[in-house]
């Protein structure tokens, strides 16, 4: 079974024995005529579609016009497809790295949805479709190349993505063709149940879908040996027979060709000698009929083979020589061809060129000894597969020290970030320190110089002898040493606080009244954003309304509180944080358009920052909300706030 992809899903149909190398007059007369480059580019196309597998040479020739026409008038879509259908060609031709280098051009450009701006475009085709059915076509004459150079992993994703696209766009052809191919590929791979999966599907698809039974035969064939391979020699000579009546009908003239091949290898197998080399010769007769234009579709080689064993089966040494003959020098030659093609597309490595030159020290040996065909040619595979498991092995060492060399790095920036947050998160917690204990020290400050002020006039009236007035200001100053005690209380809680939090955290839940929680670290947040706060003349000093709404049932709860602390923290922050830029947002507002100031200070009354924090007791959970009226999260960044070290 050969390869079969359809230039813009339309292929011209190779309907005589004999082709025709000169175009129809009616697509003469059409490139004659085109007086403008997107007339030019149509005519060159028809040229094109009646090429396809019939002149590589001409095919390739039109081509390359359709892509100077695309790039004159800077159609990338057309660009991309031409580039694309060159890639097809030069595979074909077995010059796989020339085919390579324009399918990366092609893939390029049908992957940019800016390329979907084009004049060129069928009525009725939007730029989207045109540029999406492209990348499934892409996709597809891609998977041929990764086939060719027996990628077939590579092979097998590309048709997969092709016929996605194709389900996508609701290209039936496309589903048909590239459920074929994996039907082909997996059987290669010696997988037959996901093989007949494919090839069922796409028989069942050609056989609903008027106009797409062109390659129904193909799709027989490979059912055909599917049931062979499974054991089942009655059903696949029913298929074969099958294959070669829908090959008649639709003039698949080279499936056709496959087809006998395979009938003459069956008998060969139940040793009908005559079937076979009957079924052989008739092969030979439709290859001779086609000629040159299957000289790169058909497996010649394997046809003379069938030949030579079939004429031995027959004991007829003369014959069987001469087809032996034949089989080896046509084999010789597409080994030749393949080899050069491999080397470019692959740049092979020193101990792929050994694998080489051992492969032309066994072919010259099998030249003289042609009944060893076989075991030289299943040990060549060996040594095929040994190079290509060496190279994988080698691949996967080196990604090995990359993925290696990259976890490391990953390690010494995530712990460079965690002390980053570290510090940040401390110096934020320093900050509301700071600020809740200068409060009560300023107290203890004001009423210590008051009181020092008050014993002095205790002294000069006692001096003057005035004792009701002295006990008065005696009074005074026992109450300021009481607020003096009252405050210096309350500095001694925050400082026993923050040695609380600066203990290493044990890991372990214990209980902790939530709604405390909640508030205290509110008010360090609160007054740690203050303190960043700038206080020049171009800026008012920050300050947000903040209220609480705690449900007295959510009260005593088990949590590790360092933990559930950060949290907040990070919260309460990010809060602060929203409410100040929409307030600078409103000033900016506010001085663009002239708002009316009192005392050099803007009025921003219209927009007042708040913060609001709630417990709720629910069920068996505790449920802690924070709000803010500030501008919100962009709807750009939604979808990371969950990503690690988004920020």
């Amino acid at each position: 079974m050969r390869i079969v992809i359809l230039l813009l899903l339309i292929l011209k149909t190779t309907a005589a024995l004999r082709a025709q190398e000169a175009l129809p007059d009616s697509i003469s007369l059409h490139l004659r005529q085109a007086n403008n480059d997107s007339a030019k580019y149509a005519a060159s196309m028809s040229a094109v579609y009646y090429f396809v597998e019939l002149n590589r040479d001409s095919l390739l020739h039109y081509l390359n016009e359709c892509l100077v026409l695309a790039q004159r008038n800077g159609q990338e879509l057309e660009e991309g497809w031409a580039l694309a259908s060159i890639g097809y060609c030069y595979t074909g031709m077995g010059e796989y790295s020339k085919a390579l280098a324009n399918f990366l051009k092609a893939f390029a450009i049908a992957e940019d949805p800016q390329n979907e701006v084009q004049e060129w475009l069928p009525p009725g085709e939007t730029g989207r479709h045109r540029r999406l059915y492209y990348l499934s076509y892409t996709n597809h004459l891609y998977a041929i190349l990764m086939a060719n150079v027996r990628n077939y992993e590579q092979a097998i994703y590309h048709f997969g993505e092709a016929k996605r696209i194709a389900l996508e766009l609701n290209v039936p052809r496309g589903v048909i063709w590239a459920n074929m191919n994996l039907g082909f590929y997996y059987l290669i791979l010696n997988k037959p149940d996901s093989a007949l999966l494919f090839a069922n599907q796409a028989k069942s698809l050609a056989l609903k879908i008027p106009g797409e039974q062109k390659y129904l035969g193909e799709i027989t064939l490979n059912i055909a040996k599917i049931s062979l391979q499974k054991g089942d020699t009655a059903k696949a000579k029913q298929l074969y027979h099958e294959s070669l009546r829908e090959s008649e009908e639709q003039k698949n003239y080279i499936n056709l060709i496959q087809t006998y091949g395979a009938l003459s290898k069956l008998y060969m197998h139940k040793d009908a000698k005559d079937s076979a080399n009957w079924y052989a010769r008739k092969a030979l007769d439709y290859m001779q009929a086609i000629g040159k234009s299957a000289n790169s579709i058909i497996n010649i080689s394997g046809i003379y083979k069938n030949l030579y064993l079939s004429y031995q089966l027959n004991n007829q040494p003369d014959s069987a020589l001469k087809y032996a003959g034949m089989a080896l020098v046509t084999s010789d030659s597409i080994t030749n061809n393949e080899i050069n093609s491999l080397a470019a597309f692959q740049k092979l490595s020193l101990g792929e060129q050994l694998r080489l030159q051992n492969l032309e020290k066994e072919r010259v040996i099998y030249q003289g000894k042609v009944r060893t065909f076989a075991l030289f040619a299943g040990l060549g595979i060996f040594l095929l597969i040994a190079v290509i498991l060496y190279r994988n092995n080698r691949k996967k060492q080196t990604a090995n020290k990359i993925l290696e060399q990259a976890l490391n790095d990953l390690k010494s920036t995530q712990t460079q970030l965690i002390q980053s947050e570290k510090m940040a998160s401390l110096g934020e917690l320093t900050a509301g320190i700071a600020h809740e204990i200068q409060n009560p020290l300023n107290f203890v400050n004001n009423f210590s110089e008051l009181s020092n002020e008050l014993i002095n006039e205790m002294n000069q009236e006692l001096d003057k002898g005035d004792i009701p007035l002295a006990k008065a200001i005696s009074n005074d100053i026992q109450q300021n040493l009481e607020k003096i005690n009252h405050h210096g209380k309350r500095a001694d809680a925050i400082v026993k606080s923050m040695l609380q939090h600066s203990n290493k955290a044990s890991g372990h839940k214990e209980p902790t009244d939530i709604n405390a929680l909640a508030d205290e670290y509110l008010r360090l947040a609160y007054h740690g954003f203050k303190g960043k706060d700038p206080q020049d003349a171009a800026h008012s000093s920050f300050n947000a309304t903040i209220k609480t709404d705690f449900d007295p049932a959510a009260v005593i709860i088990n949590i590790i509180p360092q933990d559930i602390g950060r949290v907040l923290l990070n919260l309460y922050n990010n809060a602060f944080y929203a409410v100040k830029e929409k307030q600078k947002t409103e000033i900016r507002r506010d001085v663009m358009h002239d708002v009316p100031t009192m005392h050099g200070v803007l009025d921003t009354m219209q927009y007042q920052p708040q913060v609001l924090v709630s417990t709720k007791k629910k069920d068996n959970a505790v449920e802690i909300t924070v709000k803010d009226n500030g501008n919100g999260i962009p709807e750009k960044i939604i979808d990371k706030i969950f990503q690690p070290f988004f920020t």
